[in-house]
């Protein structure tokens, strides 16, 4: 096998091994809480996943009675996750595409999560504008993607303070580690390469005319247990203090936002 075929292999069977995992399925659970604050679920509804992978959040979808869909530029992930539907005599939902160039109309979806998905793509805009465009009004965008504030990171194997680097260094580092060290971004051919806070995610959503929210504004108080749990008198100040959410914020491995298609975005002043 060549070397380009042996970073592949490692790749599609750390990708396997990752998203098989039950602790995924609770993460999927937690997520679909959220989602479900803002859009109740029903029989009509339908899912697109962006960057969908193996497909397994597709699939975990699909098993709440959500018609899902699922689109990946990569040809063997897709048949990863169709060949598993097929398998277990589902029917197969996955396409290859481009996530800037999605093959469907405008607003064919009520949902649509993109996980992990805007740090990988040459044009983060372009692909929130593009997801905007199919998703109905009223329907809810839900994604996670990587942090600036926090000081440590998964993109990046063993590279702290990595979020913190200045953008041109970055581009050099990560030039020497595609060519050096593949094993430091899990053998992808597609590594992260951008970084967000969530105030700049917000402004360009509500620009597109979403109403914008964090975990922390969906967070009830039920929702805190085990050590979290004696944060509970605390969490209306938290969620309404400025200076307490940059905490929050900076805890945070991910930035996570959920939002609603008002369907007008916001004009800018003198409009």
């Amino acid at each position: 096998m060549t070397p380009h075929g042996d970073a592949r292999r490692m790749f599609l069977d750390y990708n396997a091994a990752r998203n098989l995992a039950e602790r995924r399925y609770r993460d999927f659970r937690n997520e679909m809480k959220y989602v479900c604050r803002l859009k109740a679920l029903s029989a009509d509804l339908k899912l697109l996943d962006v960057g969908c992978g193996p497909g397994l959040l597709t699939e975990f979808w699909s098993e709440q009675g959500v018609e899902g869909v699922g689109i990946d530029i990569d040809a063997s992930l897709a048949k990863i996750a169709k060949e598993r539907f097929e398998k277990n005599g589902a029917t197969a939902k996955f396409v290859v595409g481009r996530v800037e160039q999605l093959p469907y109309q405008e607003g064919v979806f009520d949902i649509c999560v993109a996980n992990s998905i805007l740090e990988h793509v040459q044009d983060w805009r372009a692909t929130l504008a593009e997801v905007t465009r199919v998703l109905r009004n009223g329907g809810v965008l839900a994604f996670s993607t990587t942090n600036k504030l926090h000081p440590f990171q998964g993109e990046i194997n063993h590279f702290p303070f990595y979020p913190w680097i200045p953008d041109p260094l970055k581009k050099k580092i990560l030039k020497i580690i595609m060519k050096r060290r593949p094993d430091l971004v899990n053998y992808t051919q597609y590594p992260a390469i951008h970084w967000f806070s969530y105030e700049k995610l917000k402004s360009f959503l509500q620009g597109l005319g979403y109403d914008v929210f964090t975990r922390l504004d969906l967070l009830e108080k039920s929702d805190l247990t085990g050590w979290k749990a004696h944060t509970k008198p605390v969490l209306a100040l938290v969620q309404n203090t400025r200076w307490l959410r940059y905490l929050y914020y900076f805890y945070s491995l991910d930035v996570a936002v959920y939002a609603v298609k008002r369907g007008q975005p916001l004009q800018k002043a003198g409009q």
